[in-house]
């Protein structure tokens, strides 16, 4: 069964020319630091951490954490030496969330598995983000509380 959620997917811009830049040693430390403030991030939001490359996608029961995340990342990478930009992109759709066995996760498998359309629309919309602005579409609240998209924009405020 489906359930509606806010995916926001992140990509950390110009990740191929930093580690020739930084070397093998110096790029693990920056990943390390990346990946412990934005997991750091995830609790005051109600998010969670589903997969990770040099970005990360991210599962939010609501928009407005999924952008309020998104605005304290972006600010928190910008802060690590060296500073990094991402780009994230929000989208709200429905999604099927499917739970791997403890014997699959024992074996490197993800605890939980996001499945449909949503998934590939949120990198659509991460893939036309500028780094340092998340991007996303506008929401506002319907009479039944679930926020909704209506066209896409660029978030700069805080």
């Amino acid at each position: 069964m489906s359930e509606v959620r806010a995916l926001l997917l992140t990509d950390v811009v110009d990740s191929a020319q930093l580690s020739e830049r930084l070397g093998e040693a110096e790029l693990a430390a920056l990943w390390a630091a990346h990946d412990r403030l934005a997991r750091d991030l995830l609790p005051a939001r109600r998010g969670r951490e589903i997969d990770k490359t040099d970005g990360m996608l991210l599962l939010f029961e609501a928009a407005a954490d999924a952008v309020a995340y998104a605005i304290a990342y972006q600010r928190a990478v910008a802060g690590l030496d060296p500073p990094l930009k991402a780009r994230a992109g929000v989208h709200v759709g429905p999604v099927i969330l499917r739970e791997n066995s403890r014997s699959d996760v024992a074996r490197g498998a993800k605890p939980l598995e996001v499945e449909g359309a949503a998934k590939a629309v949120a990198a659509r919309v991460m893939s036309i983000a500028n780094g340092g602005k998340p991007f996303c579409p506008p929401m506002r609240e319907t009479p039944s509380g679930k926020s909704r998209c209506e066209s896409n924009r660029t978030v700069t405020g805080a």
